[in-house]
């Protein structure tokens, strides 16, 4: 994401990726006022056949949907203003889809700080690289990367091997296997792949790998450990110390580090949740860290707490609500705060 324009009331960003999409629906809310490129249906009169016009429209925002198959964010409204006018219909209701590579002017009556963080963060990770991930044992493997709006599984990978299989083939397929492997991790576009795991079948892959560096090119390998090949392997992955040399201030492992604090403090009075908690903690000065799922920034209430906490210079940590981490919150009644001295 780059920034175009920034002042008291509007941001003009450029969206970069499909992060960014998601980026931008975490901080566009009913009422807000948006304005950008779009098509409209245009029929001179009732017996013409209806034709696609480019337009600027700006409209008043209803509500926001973010497809990730279709790679869109959706923003649906009222129009307010557009050119060229004879194409728009003042006061009706359209939707603008939003790929990536496309500019946004998005209005606010005023911009929070932690708001505007969610924005400037995404323009941070639009320069970081982000991270592959493999976990494999001797029955299968398992892929996936880390966007910037979380965690995307890829696919399986079964070895098919059996101890009922001759030494001969059971070489074969050990090879197929790992073969496979090194093909998943080629085809991951990223710069950095960690491939982990339990028992000495990742160590196999490395030495596999290392016999034939042509199968994986452009990118580094890094190995490490991992109880299993499931997506719990994954998030342990990710919240390994190796891992997090290799992610720097990536916001998912932040994430993991927050919540863990967040349910130590819960036993000695050092964690409170829900609206009314966190905003007793904020007031009672128990509260440095406040945290809270996008999903819940359209809620005037929690918007209300926010704005408290930013009065008070507390860190505001924004959770993806889809992601393990912020559905755990989500039990929280996705809010919540923690004290650290």
């Amino acid at each position: 994401m780059r920034i175009l324009k920034h002042d008291a009331q509007t941001v003009r960003v450029r969206l970069e990726t499909v992060e960014d999409l998601w980026s931008a629906q975490r901080v566009i809310f009913p009422g807000d006022v948006v304005k950008g490129r779009s098509e409209r249906k245009f029929r001179p009169n009732e017996e013409d056949k209806a034709e696609r016009k480019d337009v600027v429209v700006t409209i008043k925002v209803e509500r926001t949907e973010f497809d990730t198959d279709a790679s869109r964010l959706r923003i649906s409204g009222v129009i307010m203003d557009g050119h060229p006018i004879e194409y728009v219909q003042l006061r009706s209701h359209h939707t603008i889809n939003i790929p990536p590579k496309y500019e946004l002017e998005i209005s606010k009556a005023e911009w929070s700080d932690y708001m505007l963080k969610v924005v400037k963060d995404a323009v941070s990770d639009t320069s970081r690289p982000r991270l592959g991930i493999i976990v494999v044992d001797d029955e299968k493997a398992l892929s996936a990367v880390l966007l910037g709006y979380g965690v995307k599984f890829r696919r399986e990978i079964y070895s098919g091997l059996s101890k009922r299989m001759s030494q001969k083939d059971f070489k074969i397929q050990q090879e197929k296997y790992y073969k496979e492997i090194a093909e998943e991790a080629d085809s991951i576009d990223v710069g950095i792949v960690v491939i982990a795991g339990p028992g000495f079948t990742k160590d196999d892959v490395k030495d596999y790998i290392s016999k034939d560096r042509k199968v994986i090119s452009g990118k580094d390998l890094v190995y490490e450990n991992a109880s299993n090949a499931e997506r719990t392997g994954v998030y342990e992955v990710i919240k390994s110390k190796k891992t997090a040399a290799l992610l720097g201030r990536e916001r998912i492992r932040k994430e993991f580090v927050y919540m863990e604090e967040f349910l130590k403090g819960l036993g000695g009075g050092a964690s409170h949740y829900g609206i009314s908690g966190v905003r007793a903690a904020i007031n009672d000065y128990e509260a440095s860290t406040v945290l809270v799922n996008d999903s819940e920034l359209g809620d005037g209430e929690v918007r209300k707490v926010l704005d408290l906490a930013e009065s008070k210079k507390i860190r505001i940590e924004v959770f993806n609500s889809r992601d393990e981490v912020g559905q755990q919150l989500g039990s929280f009644k996705g809010i919540a705060s923690v004290y650290t001295d």
